[in-house]
């Protein structure tokens, strides 16, 4: 098809105010920078209007697209498969897995009847339904964030988020009592609960003490604007996130009586991470951290000579931000971390408690040529290693002096996920890539026979794609500095190799964050509708060879990640592998500020089209709102006079040109995105409006509503973020249906 006919200039108006931010800079003094937008970032009935009048002109130009809804329904059809977790067997002795049979909401937590491994051989859950997230909305929109059994097999502890927030509310439920309907009668979830409720929880997991008594949690103050747990009100705000406090909770208590175990007002900007020794339950693990930088505090607290509280004596094992520690596991006093200490690839260490000096002694030391990615305890006497080499995945089989014994599933290219405790002898290896949905392998420990602990355990199967109409390699390019730079290419076996194939080409590049290889069912789909390709470069920021690829790409530095992607293009049309002007550029959160970022820097005619996703986009801003404080490790402190002057040249909002034409472009957000918050894009949209009426291709801004930053989303918000996003490419760079 042609390109979807625009007419420029028809943009819903947006008031613009004389409002004007004073900024300090290292090499200009006071520097004024006019806001005229700044009434987007509260809520109010202007700003109700303008999104819907910016939403209903969006969606009247996507659905001028003739071909969207048979790329809605091919990529429903395509997402229509059985998905799986590995399972974990926990200690009311039965193994719990998720499963979605294919376009449900939310994925369902089912369990086995008795210890006894499941037998997945035959399709379908395998299993009977403890929770099903899917009852506790009509829509879809509520998800569990974070989740934890208590040690004694009673109590299942689950935390809801609402319309996609990073705020949940937990819940705690006996085991005996699943969340399930019969019929598909609806069933409330209230019901059957603990009449307890702990609110204002936020990046937390749930730590339950061995007695299983009550757990530690982090929360924030209260919120009046949050009004009840049920009415959905967290996540519209803009508030900075501070003041975080560990709290333990007692089981059968209100939360009104919880007891403080750890706040600090000197430092409101601290979060705080606890974690138990998992055989001996001693031991209290608090990681401490400021920022997303890869740097935290390690305090331990011996919990048989400290009663919980707020005077629990810490051990400050590590009391400077000077690199990343992680407890893998202990044996009596002796500790094992990951670190990045003096090793930014990382590598294994041991503290012991009982040493006065704490020394720190090199058990797996770092390999130079491999990124340690993870390590998991295992059996009694094992650690499973995932190294990531060349941004594929390779995992071993270690013992706990540091040796290493076997390798595991050593023909596969992709990503890894291991599962496994030290209490129990099996381990799982969950296996992925761009054209294997899923594969989860078993490792048995106590299988005497070497040749038999490795087995298939479970294999997803999915009816529209066929992994062999795909092919997948790697590249490398150099970037404008001569950086040398992987990429990943897809292709459906349709796809031209002529250099006339249109390109989606992926990118993130931030807070040492790796983007392995995945199963895409919405791209595949695309793929092989419109004998495309699919790029994904793996450019500074990212974490994918350690910490220094990481540096490379943050602050002063942050060109570097934008000239890598940029590059990326160029290479892909200099190779021939797509056509010039036909690819398509995606990246969500910071991913969206390298969208937008590289629409206003690459020459005229690099990109066909642009969409960017929830993307922080007001550089000189984002430290003001929600947690935003804490990316200041990555971007830049804007409110520093020395950061300043490298972070306002860069920001997209404020550096959108007015020489050259833009390509179309999309920018995606939700009103319930309490992370990157909207305003990102409600402002960048308008002053993209404002300074470019005229531009010859649309620049446009799509709002979700009862959705968040991305996490929880349900299926169907999925499937259709998916249909708008690429047919909004499709639609832009005028590509031809070629069926499904």
């Amino acid at each position: 098809m042609s390109s979807t006919p625009w007419i420029p200039n028809q943009y819903p108006k947006a008031r613009r105010s004389d409002h004007v931010d004073v900024y300090k800079s290292e090499k200009h003094g006071q520097v004024r920078v006019p806001d005229p937008y700044q009434w987007l970032e509260g809520q109010s009935e202007e700003t109700d209007r303008w999104t819907t009048e910016q939403d209903t002109f969006t969606r009247e130009y996507l659905d001028k697209n003739p071909d969207r809804m048979k790329l809605e329904n091919a990529i429903r059809a395509n997402t229509d498969y059985e998905k799986f977790t590995a399972p974990s067997f926990k200690h009311d002795g039965r193994w719990y897995w998720y499963y979605n049979s294919g376009l449900q909401g939310q994925p369902v937590l089912y369990r086995s009847k008795d210890h006894t491994l499941p037998d997945f051989s035959k399709p379908g859950p395998g299993g009977e339904v403890y929770f099903d997230a899917n009852l506790l909305t009509k829509d879809g929109t509520a998800a569990i964030a974070t989740s934890a059994f208590s040690r004694s097999g009673e109590y299942y502890a689950y935390g809801i988020s609402l319309s996609g927030s990073d705020f949940c509310t937990i819940y705690i439920r006996l085991t005996s009592d699943p969340l399930s309907s019969i019929n598909e009668e609806a069933v409330d979830h209230h019901t059957k609960r603990l009449q307890e409720e702990i609110r204002f929880v936020k990046f937390s997991s749930i730590t339950w003490t061995h007695d299983s008594k009550g757990f530690f949690y982090q929360r924030f103050p209260d919120r009046d604007s949050h009004g009840l747990a049920t009415e959905d009100k967290a996540g519209t705000e803009t508030m900075d996130d501070k003041d975080a406090m560990v709290y333990y909770h007692k089981i059968g208590t209100p939360q009104s009586e919880d007891i403080l175990v750890m706040k600090d007002a000197e430092h409101p900007d601290w979060m705080w991470e606890a974690s138990i020794s998992e055989l001996d339950g001693r031991y209290l693990y608090l990681s401490v951290v400021r920022d997303t930088a890869r740097k935290n505090l390690l305090w331990v607290s011996d919990l048989q000579e400290n009663e919980i509280g707020q005077n629990m004596k810490w051990v400050k094992l590590i009391d400077e931000y000077d690199a990343e520690y992680t407890v893998i596991a202990n044996d009596g006093t002796k500790l094992y971390i990951l670190t990045n200490e003096n090793a930014p690839q990382y590598k294994v260490i041991t503290i012991d408690l009982a040493d006065p000096k704490h020394e720190h002694r090199d058990l797996i030391p770092e390999q130079k040529d491999a990124f340690l990615d993870d390590v998991t305890a295992v059996g009694k006497d094992y650690f499973a290693v995932v190294y990531k080499r060349n941004v594929i995945d390779e995992v071993y089989i270690y013992s706990l002096e540091g040796k290493r014994l076997a390798r595991l599933a050593a023909d596969f290219v992709g990503a890894a996920d291991v599962s496994g405790r030290r209490s129990q002898s099996n381990l799982f290896v969950t296996l992925t890539g761009f054209t294997n949905p899923g594969i989860i392998g078993r490792y048995n420990l106590d299988e005497p026979d070497d040749e038999k602990k490795w087995s298939i355990y479970r294999t997803t199967q999915v009816e529209g794609l066929k992994a062999e109409e795909f092919s997948a390699e790697q590249v490398w390019y150099e970037s404008k500095d001569g950086t040398r730079v992987p990429m990943f290419i897809v292709r459906h076996k349709s796809t031209k190799t002529d250099g006339t194939a249109p390109a989606i080409q992926y990118g993130y590049g931030g807070f040492s964050i790796s983007i392995n290889p995945s199963f895409n069912p919405a791209i595949l789909t695309f793929l092989k509708s419109y004998g495309a390709v699919f790029a994904l470069p793996n450019i500074r920021g990212g974490g994918e060879f350690g910490e220094e690829w990481h540096n490379a790409g943050i602050k002063e530095k942050k060109i570097n990640v934008f000239n890598d992607f940029i590059a990326a293009t160029e290479y892909l049309v200099k190779n021939k592998i797509v056509a010039p002007g036909k690819v398509t550029i995606n990246g969500g959160s910071n991913g969206g500020l390298l969208i937008a970022a590289c629409v206003n820097i690459a020459p005229e005619g690099t990109f066909g089209a642009g969409v960017a996703e929830v993307g922080v986009l007001d550089l000189l801003k984002f430290a003001d709102f929600t947690i935003g404080k804490a990316w200041v490790s990555d971007y830049g402190d804007p409110h520093n006079p020395h950061d300043f002057d490298f972070i306002y040249p860069i920001s997209p909002l404020h550096n959108i040109p007015t020489d050259k034409v833009l390509p179309p472009l999309l920018l995606m957000t939700a009103d319930h995105d309490d992370r990157v918050v909207p305003l990102h894009s409600f402002k960048h949209a308008a002053t993209l409006q404002h300074m470019l009426p005229k531009n010859p291709h649309p620049l446009l801004i799509r709002i979700d509503k009862k959705a968040g930053h991305g996490a929880g989303k349900a299926t169907e918000k999925r499937i259709q973020d998916a249909a708008d996003k690429w047919g909004f490419a499709a639609q832009s760079l005028g590509l031809k249906w070629q069926g499904s």
